[in-house]
């Protein structure tokens, strides 16, 4: 009779399975037999080459250890477009640690803002410095490059929650016929984090990732970092006051139109004040080589100032606005995280204001989440000055559990790490308050 029982329940959780995997692709057609398009060995590193690109930029080992040789692979992948009935390619970074047949924990790093298409693979990208620096100490670190970006296909939809949330999806999906053809294993662990952009990203991918209950992909714990989670509230603010990076509201506004449709006029430029209607197109389109920084010097110091007044009243006062109700949709600040998450931010941020974090928390800790942690890591730094710390601190949360599991206390730095950390944070910041200056240190 228990070998009936036990038959039945094996049988029950096949099914399951089955359905869930079925129900993940349930709304799109077409769907095809393979996602991993090609993957190509770009570069190796040994831990030769790391501990020297280490000593070139100055990375201490104590933050970043050097534990294997590292093999760089670039992937492209299917992924559905927003239509639920095309398939697009996707790109990709796997950084594969050579950890001689020990299981390892999955990473992924969601990159920041970038109006550019284009993204070399090197050594001197601090973003993918991230993700190298987690395979070197043992982690298989992804780096997607969002819809439309790197050798992706079609246009990048800027700060588009599911959008952002299915290029981490299928590049998982990819990644595990490519850990097949590798003979290689993971050990069920995943950890999602990322910056500014990659902040919201990251989120978004925790909260798709656990609606689609795939077995395959549990979350272990999340970091996002300076990400704008509440895009109607505190970020919304930003629009209206002179702003470091004005680009970001037209950047939302065409891809929103893309996504949704949000005016009924097919030329979206239209929505923008004379003479932006004519100098935006430039930046925008499918082969994007301009920076933001280039954008931002056509723009006004006030965003809200490049868009027609009509449309931005409607904005402040028309709560049936679709542009207005779109952003709402792709807040991240009312939802239930399963997995354990700490919010890491920076008071001085002047870029992604800082109490989109401070709502999150709030507003997710309120509906009953525990193991949820805010981390305000400086009173003083900015946008890019805060980045290094997030990720130390990042990884060092990440750490506690792939070496001890579960961590319910949410334990910051270990003792001598924090008073490390302290000490550069000093010298950082008494720096920044000297210059004003918004430095990148990672």
């Amino acid at each position: 009779m228990l070998t009936k029982i036990n038959t039945m329940k094996r049988y029950v959780t096949l099914v399951l399975v089955l359905l869930i995997s079925y129900s993940s692709f349930a709304s799109f057609s077409n769907v095809p037999q393979a996602y991993l398009v090609s993957a190509t060995l770009v570069k190796q590193h040994t831990k030769k080459s790391l501990h020297a690109l280490w000593k070139r930029h100055h990375i201490p080992t104590i933050a970043l250890p050097i534990r294997n040789d590292v093999d760089i692979y670039e992937v492209i992948y299917k992924a559905p477009w927003i239509d639920s009935s095309t398939w697009i390619n996707c790109s990709g970074i796997a950084y594969v640690p050579k950890t001689k047949g020990k299981k390892v924990p999955t990473f992924m790093f969601g990159h920041g803002t970038q109006i550019s298409k284009a993204r070399d693979i090197t050594d001197e990208d601090s973003q993918q410095g991230v993700c190298l620096g987690f395979a070197a100490d043992g982690y298989l670190a992804l780096y997607p490059d969002y819809y439309g970006m790197g050798k992706g296909d079609g246009h990048h939809l800027y700060q588009h929650a599911w959008s952002e949330a299915m290029s981490y999806v299928y590049m998982l999906y990819a990644v595990e016929e490519l850990k097949k053809q590798l003979n290689y294993e993971t050990n069920g662990q995943l950890f999602l984090t990322g910056y500014s952009q990659g902040g919201h990203s990251s989120f978004a991918a925790q909260k798709y990732i656990e609606a689609l209950h795939d077995p395959r992909f549990k979350v272990t714990a999340t970091s996002p970092m300076s990400g704008a989670y509440d895009m109607t509230g505190e970020q919304a603010k930003y629009m209206f006051v002179k702003y470091p990076k004005p680009f970001y509201l037209p950047y939302l506004i065409i891809s929103y139109q893309l996504a949704y449709h949000i005016f009924n006029d097919p030329n979206v430029y239209n929505a923008f004040r004379s003479p932006y209607d004519t100098l935006l197109p430039g930046f925008f389109g499918e082969v994007r080589s301009k920076t933001y920084d280039d954008l931002d010097k056509v723009m006004p110091a006030v965003p809200s100032d490049v868009v027609k007044p009509e449309l931005v009243e409607r904005f402040k006062n028309d709560s049936n606005f679709v542009f207005l109700k779109r952003l709402q949709e792709n807040n991240l600040t009312d939802w239930a995280p399963e997995a354990p998450v700490q919010l890491c931010y920076c008071k001085g941020d002047r870029e992604v204001n800082y109490k989109n974090s401070e709502v999150a928390y709030e507003k997710i800790s309120k509906a009953g989440k525990k193991d949820i942690k805010l981390l305000n890591l400086s009173d003083h730094l900015d946008h890019n000055t805060c980045a290094a710390f997030a990720v130390l601190s990042t990884k060092a949360f990440f750490d506690r559990f792939k070496k001890n599991g579960e961590n319910p206390k949410l334990k910051d730095l270990t003792p001598f790490k924090k008073w490390v950390a302290s000490l550069v944070k000093k010298k950082i910041e008494k720096q920044y308050m000297a210059d004003g200056k918004d430095h990148a240190y990672m």
